[in-house]
């Protein structure tokens, strides 16, 4: 894992360098507006890699049941209690439950290694209910590939900078500075841009249909299992 992730600054860090306190501070940004129609009031919602919460406050104001799943007590110590929160690796994750959605955001499906890949549709397959949905977020693969060294905007009164990108062996691998008031955190990484044609693939290698497409810019698919 710290070969290809880890990060600096002040407070705690995930495994793959995250910061809790950047992370805890960042508010929704409208991330499944684009599946909120598939995203029925009452029904259960498998979240994995939950963080610190974001997107589990919005689907519990929605008025959904949440069972959020992270690897970090650190970040799961911020989840609403609204949430049932299970700490666990999302590869290993083998719970008794099945669910109507799992979802699988925060571009996580663009894990750089093809197995932790895999492992993860694995675990979304193993959790989904009869007549249920994974809801997938992916990266463009297009803006991955033409990132450059720059200022990236401001979230949550955090100012966000680039400040290095490497193409290494398919790979994406960038340095991301994040700056609020006197304090500063660092988060490295490497990300593969995949493909839609690609993300299909692996969702169907995983026993699930091709699915649909949803959001303004088409980086969410929707899977059913055969």
């Amino acid at each position: 894992m710290s070969a290809i992730f880890s990060g600096s600054g002040p407070g705690e860090r995930t495994k793959d360098g995250c910061s809790v306190e950047l992370y805890a501070r960042m508010a929704y940004l409208g991330e499944l507006d684009g599946v909120r129609a598939l995203l029925a009031p009452g029904s259960s919602v498998l979240e994995l890699g939950a963080g610190a919460g974001r997107m589990t406050r919005k689907l519990l104001e929605w008025g959904l049941n949440v069972t959020a799943v992270d690897n970090s007590a650190a970040m799961l110590a911020h989840v609403p209690e609204g949430a049932k929160r299970i700490l666990s690796d999302i590869e290993i994750l083998r719970l008794d439950e099945r669910f109507d959605t799992v979802l699988l955001a925060s571009c996580l499906i663009n894990h750089p290694t093809a197995t932790a890949r895999a492992s993860m549709v694995a675990t979304a397959r193993h959790h989904v209910a009869r007549g249920g949905q994974l809801l997938v977020q992916s990266y463009d693969p297009d803006r991955l590939r033409n990132a450059c060294v720059g200022p990236v905007g401001r979230v949550s009164g955090v100012e966000i900078f680039i400040e290095a990108v490497h193409h290494c062996a398919g790979d994406i691998a960038m340095t991301v500075r994040y700056d609020m008031v006197e304090q500063t955190w660092r988060h490295s990484f490497r990300v593969r841009p995949l493909t839609v044609g690609e993300i299909e693939a692996l969702l169907a290698s995983g026993g699930f249909h091709a699915g649909e497409w949803f959001g303004e810019e088409r980086r969410w698919v929707r899977s059913v299992i055969d």
